[in-house]
């Protein structure tokens, strides 16, 4: 029961109902026209012709295996583009085929007439032979080319449709996002209490209060002229998080502590755009609810097997949402993971587990960007 499931599962996963509707019209087409050729030729050469005989010789029979056919050879080529295959396995295993195709076609059209009785076994043995696979290799193989073209053309004919709707998508998400972010920082709360803060400082602490109100000028402008693109530097996206640490730790001075423990030589690793600063604004939006009184928050991104791992992990109020409930109550945890499936697919992570006495978020993402979203 369990592997008639997954063999379900399996046919589902790499079966296109519409490519195989595309390739049925052209085998279709392809039938139809040999199906006239044989009959002009034996109603010129009047030999005795059986109408019904003849379409389910080579109609009705031809197309079911053809069909059935390249509808493998098109499962199979969707899993090379699902793999990533290296393209020499790939055409070396279309041209075994394409070779093989004429036999395989011949053995299968003469068993399926053979148990219809159609044809004899001298009959069968005949359009089985060598020699009749060698004389018909120029149709069969062009045939094959013709249909692994129609699958190629549509795949890849997919594949930048999906790809163009990621872009999209990215740039509406990346928009969302400085907006969402430029929101969060001109929030009253925010921003009165930061200039609260720098009141506070002038009289008591001027430089403190001029560093506040250039940190805090430097935060708006780094997210209102972020360049229009889905990656930044990892030194850059730490520069913008560092001004808004400066920024929060000037208010809660005596009960927050963030911490960072940065990997050497990563600062030029391309990272997406402003991943940090919401996770990071999130810990201590959540860190405070409950009864935490010191929050202590910690950073640390490294360099592992060709991965960046980003952990930014606080002491604050455990989480008792699974991650879907967390995206679905907010904006900004939603966005992030739409952006990271976007830019990387299947290569990354992003869970929130209680650990200990901690809430961590961890993440991981290839160190270099998918070049299929590049332009």
């Amino acid at each position: 029961m369990g592997t008639h499931k997954s063999n379900t599962n399996l046919i589902k996963k790499y079966l296109d109902v519409k490519l195989i509707k595309i390739l049925a019209l052209f085998c279709l087409i392809t039938v139809i026209v040999v199906f006239f050729q044989i009959s002009y030729f034996k109603i010129q050469k009047e030999e005795t012709y059986d109408l019904l005989d003849n379409f389910i010789k080579h109609f009705l029979v031809d197309w079911v295996i053809i069909c059935l056919f390249m509808s493998i050879v098109s499962m199979i080529t969707r899993a090379f583009f699902l793999k990533n295959i290296r393209s020499i396995y790939i055409i070396l295993f279309h041209l075994i085929v394409s070779l093989c195709f004429g036999w395989v076609y011949s053995f299968i059209h003469s068993s399926i007439l053979l148990v219809l009785g159609k044809i004899d076994y001298s009959a069968f043995l005949y359009y089985t032979s060598f020699n009749m696979t060698i004389a018909y290799l120029s149709r069969t193989f062009l045939l094959y080319l013709g249909m692994t073209g129609i699958i190629y053309t549509y795949y890849y004919s997919s594949r930048l449709k999906t790809a163009e709707l990621q872009r999209a998508l990215l740039a509406e998400q990346l928009t969302q996002t400085r907006m969402s972010v430029l929101k969060s920082q001109l929030q009253p709360h925010f921003l009165f209490n930061t200039l609260h803060s720098i009141s506070s400082l002038i009289e008591t602490n001027t430089k403190q209060a001029q560093n506040t109100l250039n940190d805090l000028s430097d935060l708006l402008r780094e997210v209102i002229i972020l360049r229009e693109d889905h990656f930044n530097s990892l030194a850059q996206e730490l520069y913008i998080l560092q001004k808004y640490i400066d920024i929060i730790l000037i208010r809660y001075y005596d009960h927050l502590t963030i911490t960072t423990h940065i990997a050497p030589n990563i600062e030029d690793t391309p990272v997406p755009l402003m991943m940090m600063q919401p996770i990071v604004e999130n810990a201590i939006k959540h860190g405070f609810t409950g009864n935490t009184n010191a929050l202590q928050i910690e950073i640390s991104i490294i360099e592992k097997d060709e991965q960046l791992l980003f952990e930014i992990k606080n002491n604050g109020t455990p989480i008792t949402s699974t991650l879907d409930e967390l995206a679905s109550k907010g904006s900004g945890l939603h966005n992030i993971i739409s952006r990271l499936e976007a830019l990387y697919q299947n290569n990354y992570s992003f869970e929130i587990v209680n650990l200990e006495q901690w809430v961590v978020v961890s993440i991981k993402i290839l160190r270099y960007q998918n070049d299929v979203l590049q332009d």
